[in-house]
């Protein structure tokens, strides 16, 4: 395998309970973490890896999507067995199992027993309350799963971009760090696998939003100044009586493909999640759409207006489907007439509420102006409000006159 220099240490050597890897995006964390795994479930015996994020939802197109990345690009596809529907990993010489679960179903990862080392990723969304006997976190409940014996050492890897500095995380592995805990802070500058195009979209950064830049990019502990969408309700569903609703779509490939679909009920507006994809075609997302939200047919759905060829692929498979109102400004400020609803499973919607920011200059004024990173979803939900937006923002009419004599 190929690893980055800076992870020499991690992947060799490091054999902490507690391994702790986070810094900013790009920085090849949670691809080597998912390395580390797959080498250990090959020369080691006796293992249960279980991988975890917050949202079961999330996993299939993430960490799980990265196993099968690394053993194909290994040329290792003959000696695993990849269940798509459990979402389990197995390693056939051995019966080593990577298993992968969401925090959103406590009962399933409860049941399963034996477990050797794990993985938490994106680990910041895990969360930790007030009780009337302390504090209670979502990762107390899963350092306890880490019991019994084992040959080998046992692990649990958190990987991470930080965010506020009053996060429990930091507190826990920083401020208080446990003795069996090592630490590691790594950006896009530490990996030489990144391309440059990726190296110079956080370059920009600098230019666009300094704070967002340090937090972001450099991964420092920190608080965003000038996020735009900074109060919303999670819900469980969408509202089942309202009076519009419309769906938007953001194309991508590189970067998500991302469609979210919208509920209006007077001042409310309920925002819902249901594409959020890399690396898939358009052909691809229309069939998904087609066999898992065939609902979707029935809906106006507005996309971006500079991809007209692709719309007209939507249009052929029967969708009912035309350009959006793309101004950035307007979009904005319709969504914010909003008392604004997520769902629950919406993760990678709450994810971008939480870094979609405003610009500055370089005397820190904010701008009327998004910064241009983390905003696929952001997109889509302006783009669904396209009939809203237009009229509340519609330019009057130039009008012409005919003077007589």
């Amino acid at each position: 395998m190929e690893i980055a220099e800076v992870y020499d240490k991690f992947f060799f050597d490091c054999t902490s309970k507690y391994a702790v890897l986070y810094g900013g995006a790009g920085s090849g964390k949670s691809y080597t973490a998912a390395q580390k795994i797959v080498y250990r479930m090959c020369s080691e015996d006796g293992h249960k890896f279980l991988i975890i994020r917050k949202v079961a939802a999330t996993l299939r197109h993430s960490v799980f999507a990265l196993f099968k990345n690394i053993i194909d690009k290994e040329e290792l596809s003959e000696l695993f067995k990849i269940n798509e529907s459990n979402l389990e990993i197995t390693y056939l010489p051995n019966g080593n199992k990577a298993i992968f679960k969401g925090l959103d179903d406590p009962e399933k990862i409860k049941s399963i027993d034996g477990i050797t080392s794990m993985w938490i990723e994106e680990a910041t969304e895990l969360t930790e309350v007030e009780t009337p006997h302390g504090k209670k976190s979502d990762f107390d409940q899963l350092d306890l799963r880490l019991r019994g014996k084992s040959k080998h050492y046992k692990q649990i890897i958190i990987t991470f971009n930080p965010v506020s500095a009053n996060h429990w995380i930091k507190q826990k592995f920083f401020d208080n760090a446990p003795e069996d805990c090592y630490t590691l802070k790594t950006t896009y500058l530490d990996n030489p696998f990144i391309d440059d195009e990726y190296r110079q979209t956080m370059e920009r950064l600098r230019s666009q939003n300094e704070e967002y830049y340090k937090i972001y990019a450099l991964g420092e502990w920190g608080s965003l100044e000038g996020i735009i969408y900074k109060e919303y309700e999670t819900v469980e569903r969408l509202p089942e009586y309202f009076e519009d609703e419309f769906v938007g779509l953001d194309f991508g490939y590189n970067h998500p493909f991302a469609i979210v679909h919208v509920r209006i009920d007077g001042k409310n507006l309920y925002v819902d999640e249901l594409i959020y994809e890399r690396d898939k075609s358009n052909n691809e997302i229309i069939e998904k759409i087609e066999k898992e939200y065939p609902f979707v047919k029935n809906i106006q759905i507005y996309a971006d207006s500079a991809r007209p060829d692709l719309i007209s692929d939507w249009r052929d498979s029967g969708f009912i489907i035309d350009k959006a109102n793309k101004s950035v400004f307007d979009g904005i400020n319709t969504v914010k007439s909003f008392k604004l609803h997520v769902t629950r499973n919406s993760h990678n919607i709450k994810k971008e509420f939480g870094l979609y920011a405003w610009k500055t200059d370089k005397s820190g004024k904010t701008l009327d102006e998004p910064v241009k990173l983390n905003d696929d979803a952001m997109d889509a939900m302006r783009y669904a409000l396209t009939p809203y937006i237009e009229k509340h923002f519609r330019m009057p009419k130039k009008m012409s006159f005919k003077i007589g004599l």
